[in-house]
């Protein structure tokens, strides 16, 4: 019989997991040490040992062994997700759970299924006193998950300033990029964490910085409707004309994802409401192939040209017809868009529709089946009022701007009257000799003292602090 035969599969997976184990806890100088030792004396005589020092070796080497064991235990403990539970501690922020964890030899950078460390885990919930728990095991601040990000780039994506003030303090690097080239400057941007992006701008971080994209924090912030940010970025003296490598200023990728706020903010602080992008189109361009209604009924509104055509010849009807958006052709048609205009292959915003595969979607458009909502509301408006004329007294009062009366003789004497002689009858009007009247005088009367009335007075020394 075969040695292989003596030991079942069981058995041959405990003895591996023996031998693995003794491995680890015999170093490779004790190793050869005892084998020149063997080799250099006679057999049968050993070296005397004290009765002292032989417990403790085999002590020292069983609390090794425990702590491995209890160490791979836990990790073979992972979830579906590969989360140790050094992971979940530090998820929910379990303090003396992340302390013994620590102390059984859970590793603080073991990785997940994506990358990620218990160090990333902790900056999710903003968990200070188990980062620093942490950090006192580890020197690895900026290691880096499945997308190359490193714990920084979670606390400012989560807003936990508090972390990545610890996490700077340990040697986290501010201006880190993760695998798309986005810093820290970028997630606080897109998130809306202004005081993240105030504590960059006081380390001296630049926050026009590029990603692999060419997008700033200031795109970030208008793509994800950061009004906030976007206001402090632009008081940084940030750049709103920079653009991305598709052309795109921080207007089209407001216009894009239909963030009316930040579109009306970068409109009113002097950008282009029409400015171009690589391709010639306009942020009403943008808007109308990816159904940014809101935006595109109030580019339309403030004087955006309906029928400009990118270097392709194509305006926001061809693009909402393109992108079957029926509401956005029904708004451009209202805003006197011309269903004629022909791109430079000659087609029209219905051959558009066609060749997009939506024609009968469109069509409803045509019809006001499917009209823009705001558009419907205000010619609705429109045609009540043209069937409700205001009577002839409530027009004059519109057009007097409403006053109802006007003294004919003052407004004539007033009207004659020269710079100068209205200098001189203001100089001759009587000065007010009775002291001026103030809040309490005009809800209570000129000689009336509300603190008589109202007992509210009190002595010097019950207000003296």
């Amino acid at each position: 019989m075969n040695n292989e035969q003596l030991f079942t599969t069981p058995q041959k997976q405990a003895l591996l997991r023996f031998v693995n184990n003794m491995a680890a806890a015999v170093s490779p100088v004790s190793m050869n040490s005892d084998r020149s030792s063997f080799m250099t004396e006679p057999r049968g005589k050993s070296t005397p040992v004290s009765p002292d020092e032989k417990p403790r070796t085999r002590e020292r080497d069983v609390s090794s062994d425990k702590k491995t064991e209890s160490a791979s235990e836990s990790e073979k403990k992972a979830n579906a997700f590969g989360k140790t539970p050094l992971h979940i501690a530090c998820t929910y922020g379990q303090l003396s759970m992340v302390e013994d964890l620590l102390k059984q030899g859970n590793s603080p950078v073991a990785k997940t299924k994506t990358g990620r460390t218990p160090l990333h885990e902790v900056c999710v919930g903003g968990h200070k006193e188990c980062l620093r728990v942490l950090l006192q095991h580890t020197p690895e601040v900026n290691i880096r998950d499945r997308d190359g990000q490193t714990p920084a780039h979670v606390a400012a994506y989560h807003g936990e300033l508090g972390c990545l003030k610890i996490l700077q303090d340990k040697g986290a690097n501010l201006i880190a990029e993760d695998f798309k080239g986005r810093q820290v400057g970028h997630f606080a941007g897109m998130m809306n964490h202004k005081k993240i992006l105030q504590h960059l701008f006081d380390q001296g971080i630049d926050l026009d910085c590029r990603c692999e994209m060419g997008k700033t924090p200031v795109h970030y912030a208008s793509q994800y409707g950061a009004l906030q940010s976007l206001i402090l970025l632009l008081q940084r003296d940030c750049d709103i004309t920079l653009t991305d490598n598709n052309g795109y200023l921080g207007l089209h990728h407001a216009a894009k994802h239909d963030k009316l706020d930040c579109v009306r903010f970068l409109v009113k602080q002097g950008t282009n409401i029409e400015a171009p992008q690589a391709d010639g189109k306009s942020p009403s361009h943008v808007a109308a192939l990816t159904g940014a209604i809101n935006v595109l009924h109030w580019l339309f509104e403030k004087g955006a040209d309906p029928n400009k055509q990118d270097y392709f010849g194509n305006t926001p009807g061809h693009y909402a017809s393109e992108g079957g958006h029926p509401e956005c052709l029904s708004c451009y048609l209202y805003h006197e868009g011309d269903i004629e205009n022909q791109n430079i292959k000659g087609d029209t915003p219905l051959d558009s529709a066609k060749k997009a595969g939506h024609p009968n979607l469109m069509q409803k458009a045509l019809n006001d089946e499917k009209p823009c909502s705001m558009c419907f509301q205000k010619s609705k408006k429109a045609e009540w009022d043209r069937l409700h004329p205001p009577a002839n007294v409530e027009r004059q009062i519109t057009t007097a701007k409403s006053v109802a009366y006007k003294n004919p003789e003052n407004s004539h004497s007033a009207s004659n009257q020269s710079d100068e002689e209205r200098e001189e009858n203001t100089k001759a009007m009587p000065k007010q000799i009775g002291p001026t009247r103030d809040l309490s005088a005009e809800y209570y009367g000129q000689y009336l003292d509300p603190n008589e009335m109202f007992k509210f007075k009190a002595s010097e020394e019950a207000i003296r602090f």
